[in-house]
């Protein structure tokens, strides 16, 4: 390949009818300053070449990542309704049971009030039958201490 080096630095022989040596000269200088744009022209579109294949991959890679985010809130989400719906089982089954303990509380309140009232019954009923056997024995008593002092007298 030839070099603007090359092109400037070659020598052409002399010759009685040949071409003439400023034109050539001028000319050469203007096949020099073509070449260096083209060379630099060539640089430029590689270089351009290389920033479209970048831009290509970044927008590839942008397009990948807004996936990734929309998964990503999908996921979110999801992962939310999946803990509110969670929330809401918990507070029902909490409320179940706490309804059930509430009813097995009265239930058994119930049965102890139902105990007291037997219980405060059959206090009454042995304090009425202690007071007729005490009764009784006072008036056993009393006929005893009469009998006494009539067979003294």
């Amino acid at each position: 390949m030839i070099t603007p080096r090359d092109i400037e630095n070659v020598e052409f022989k002399k010759v009685a009818l040949g071409f003439s040596p400023d034109e050539v000269n001028d000319f050469l200088d203007k096949v020099i300053v073509d070449f260096e744009i083209m060379k630099e022209n060539a640089k430029l579109n590689d270089k351009l070449q290389n920033l479209e294949e970048a831009l290509d991959y970044y927008k590839k890679m942008e397009e990948t990542i807004k996936g990734s985010v929309i998964l990503a809130e999908k996921a979110a989400a999801e992962a939310k309704n999946n803990a509110n719906t969670t929330a809401e089982q918990i507070m029902k089954e909490a409320q179940l049971r706490g309804n059930a303990i509430l009813q097995d509380a009265n239930k058994r309140l119930y049965e102890m009030n139902a105990r007291i009232t037997e219980l405060q019954n059959r206090y009454v009923s042995m304090k009425t039958k202690m007071r007729v056997l005490i009764k009784g024995q006072l008036e056993m008593l009393e006929n005893i201490e009469i009998d006494d002092e009539d067979e003294e007298e």
